[in-house]
């Protein structure tokens, strides 16, 4: 049952974003649609906020709200996770993942109409 929803999902999504039926999503459109929880083509800055603290307390095994190298491994040297470490503790607390959340959605939301489409998305990292 939950391929078939995954698959009407799927198929929904392509039809919404104009893509032909035979079409693969991108990892961009999979995320956008998981993201988009009211399903009305934009992301909120919650329905971001939402998706970002699910993925970090998956990632934090120890529940600390702290997500230290051993937890992320080779991401932990991935330039973003350094830049996301404001107070250069070497780990990521999640008062700092979601102070870059916001910073990233006011870069990434150019018609600064507080939400962000598919089209803003793939603009800001380069997907097309």
């Amino acid at each position: 049952m939950k391929r078939i929803l995954i698959a009407a999902v799927a198929a929904t999504a392509m039809a919404m974003f104009g893509l032909p039926a035979h079409a693969e999503l991108s990892n961009l459109e999979i995320v956008f649609v998981k993201a988009d929880a009211n399903g009305d083509l934009v992301l909120s800055k919650g329905e971001v906020l939402m998706i970002a603290i699910q993925q970090f307390e998956i990632a934090d095994a120890n529940g600390d709200e702290i997500l230290e190298a051993e937890e992320v491994g080779e991401l932990a040297t991935d330039p973003e996770f350094s830049d996301n470490d404001s107070d250069k503790s070497g780990s990521l607390s999640i008062e700092e993942m979601i102070a870059e959340k916001l910073a990233d959605f006011e870069r990434i939301d150019t018609d600064k109409d507080g939400s962000l489409t598919l089209d803003e998305l793939g603009k800001a990292y380069n997907v097309q």
